[in-house]
């Protein structure tokens, strides 16, 4: 018997729409998104970093060393702090350099500036969607925001797949289609904002797991054998599955006869598969909802839902694992 794990993972922090124009003429940020093919547009009310005076900030910066600050969107809010020292410690620098550093504080950025070579150079920066994704990481610099899965929910507008490049070039780079639409159609969900700013990217690798189960002696003829080589089949297995499941509302083509297509793993020696998402964040849609949970290992977190398909009754089902009551 031959089943399947896939665990959908970001190869970046989710951007904004506004940060996707600032990155097209960034080639290290490039760089990261060459991994990925699939990637959904989703929207939340935007967020902001709640700053303390200058005078204040620098005050409390020299009691303790640690960034005080707030996050809030729409009507929910938390904070905590920075803690510089461990941050230093984090990215491996010399306490001794300590001293050498500056600060940038605004209510979309927080970056951290090492001064310690002639060339200042960026120690560590936050977007308030790099906050999350680092907060979802258990990085230990970060303190308190207990609640941060609070602001990790999106109402899921479109989910897509580049056959041929990767997703930035496909949903950025290029006109897209269905992006401009989303910022052409919605609403701000809060007054005073943007929508490009509250249209969130996401662009997803997928991390792959195959199980075997030997029942029969011929079994034992695929040792060695796999179905995880066809990276492209994946994808399009993936992209049919979350929009088949979660319904988008820019998704014209909807799948229904998912899973039976011929480029589908479906239609390959596996007899189950699954797809679940590997991070701390819930796409909503009109029809249901996917919860994800991070786990550092590369597999889901305990209580991730997964999208599971059966070979043998070609059923498509959301297994939702937490108590929601």
């Amino acid at each position: 018997m031959r089943a399947q794990l896939h665990h959908l993972e970001l190869v970046y922090p989710p951007i904004s729409n506004q940060e996707s124009e600032w990155l097209k003429n960034d080639p290290e940020s490039l760089d990261w998104f060459k991994r990925s093919k699939i990637y959904f547009i989703g929207q939340r009310t935007e967020s902001k970093f709640i700053l303390e005076t200058e005078e204040s900030t620098l005050f409390n910066l020299k009691l303790s060393m640690k960034i005080n600050f707030g996050f809030k969107s729409g009507d929910k809010e938390s904070e905590g702090s920075i803690d510089l020292v461990k941050l230093f410690e984090y990215h491996g620098i010399p306490l001794t350099d300590f001293g050498d550093f500056d600060i940038e504080l605004g209510d979309k950025l927080i970056r951290i500036w090492s001064t310690a070579k002639e060339e200042p150079e960026v120690l560590d920066w936050f977007t308030t969607e790099k906050f999350l994704y680092d907060l979802s990481r258990k990085v230990p610099f970060f303190s308190g925001f207990k609640n941060y899965r609070d602001f990790t929910k999106y109402h899921l507008h479109y989910i897509g797949i580049s056959k041929k490049n990767d997703s930035f070039k496909r949903l950025v780079v290029k006109p897209h289609d269905k992006r401009l639409r989303i910022l052409s159609n919605e609403y701000p969900q809060n007054k005073g904002s943007r929508v490009t700013d509250e249209i969130i990217l996401f662009f997803f690798d997928i991390n792959s797991l195959e199980i075997k189960q030997f029942l029969h002696p011929t079994d034992f003829n695929e040792v060695g054998q796999n179905e995880l080589e066809d990276r492209l089949r994946i994808f399009k297995d993936a992209e049919k599955a979350f929009v088949k499941i979660l319904d988008t509302n820019y998704n014209e083509v909807k799948f229904k006869n998912y899973p039976d297509y011929p480029d589908t793993i479906f239609n390959s020696t596996v007899e189950r598969y699954s797809f679940s998402i590997n991070e701390d964040i819930e796409f909503i849609t009109d029809k249901t909802t996917i919860y994800g949970e991070r786990d550092n290992i590369g597999v889901s977190g305990a209580l991730a839902d997964f999208i599971f398909i059966n070979k043998d009754d070609k059923s498509v089902e959301l297994v939702k694992l937490r108590d929601e009551s």
